[in-house]
């Protein structure tokens, strides 16, 4: 294949029932007319889907092909399995999405050897003033609690929610009961997984859509979650989230950044308000709002150079700080 170079991405559009237009609106992702698109799976190398490479010599192949042929200069040094180490997504929640809990690593050695550990965290992009999202139980709820209101289908009073606000960053660890709710877009960095176990659906009668309630009882975590630090590091840069599945660090602001890409991990920059240029030795790429490019753990030095205002995500394994200014 051809030497490594900025991924620009191409995102598997995933339909939901739940979906909306916004994905079209905020970002213009070329939804297909007539077809609910809830998710568009930015960087993605899973079964269920797979993106694709938008520029360059590799220009059509997926991002499962060239995490084969590139291994570790793509991955980098802490990736493990032969798979991209990240699942990256933007989800517009045009009605509310099912209340449902993801297994961990430990879960699926132990209980599901089908499935995959699933770690990820929420920036909130846009909110209606009304939106919400679900975010663990209310004090007190307990395993005995979450049976019986789940027979009775009242899941939902035992559960805590919590006004969406854009800005706003959740970390959703595997166990913590969650659900994204009607009139909130947000930016999804998550462990590649798509394992879900779904509790409580809103009496939707789909039989594509079944509970996972017996599934559910065994990961299910009743302590209260703990939020992400949310850490200044420099000007226009603050920690988001650090934890073994992924660093998250937010960029804002005017001034251009420039940093090494550290060999230990790859790493993903989507620009979510604004515009941009990512500038390396092996080429360039323009940024707009909801673009996606993927930063090879063997790609050296690269800039950012905002064109004006802008704000943006930067994602890698956990453990390694990704955008150290100036470095």
């Amino acid at each position: 294949m051809a030497d490594i170079y900025p991924l620009l991405c191409e995102p598997f559009p995933a339909p939901k029932v739940w979906a909306g237009r916004r994905l079209e609106t905020l970002f213009g992702k070329p939804l297909p007319s007539g077809l609910a698109v809830g998710e568009a799976w930015e960087a993605a190398d899973l079964p269920e889907g797979q993106s694709r490479i938008a520029n360059g010599p590799l220009a059509g192949r997926t991002l499962g092909e060239v995490t084969a042929a590139w291994g570790a200069a793509l991955t980098g040094t802490a990736g493990a399995g032969g798979r991209f180490p990240l699942l990256v997504k933007l989800l517009d929640a045009g009605d509310d999405l099912s209340v449902q809990v993801h297994p961990s690593d430990h879960d699926c050695a132990r209980w599901f050897p089908d499935h995959r550990g699933k770690d990820e965290a929420w920036i909130v992009l846009d909110a209606e003033p009304s939106g919400r999202i679900i975010k663990g139980f209310l004090p007190g709820a307990d395993l005995d609690e979450f049976d019986r209101r789940s027979d009775s289908g009242t899941l939902p009073l035992c559960l805590n929610v919590l006004p969406a606000r854009p800005g706003d960053v959740h970390r959703i660890a595997p166990g913590t009961i969650h659900a994204l709710l009607r009139g909130v877009v947000i930016l999804e960095i998550q462990q590649p997984s798509d394992s879900t176990f779904r509790v409580y659906d809103y009496g939707r009668d789909d039989p594509g859509r079944p509970l996972h309630l017996a599934e559910a009882r065994r990961v299910l975590r009743f302590d209260e979650p703990a939020e992400p630090p949310q850490v200044p590091l420099a000007e226009g840069l603050e920690l988001l989230v650090d934890v073994p599945a992924y660093r998250i660090e937010r960029l804002s602001g005017r001034a251009s950044c420039e940093w090494r890409v550290d060999p230990r991990s790859v790493q993903v920059l989507v620009v979510t308000a604004g515009r941009g240029e990512l500038h390396s030795e092996e080429g360039s790429v323009a940024l707009s709002a909801g673009r996606t490019v993927i930063l090879p753990a063997a790609l050296g030095r690269v800039e950012f150079r905002p064109q004006g205002q802008v704000a943006a995500i930067l994602a890698g394994l956990g453990g390694a700080p990704l955008c150290e200014v100036g470095r």
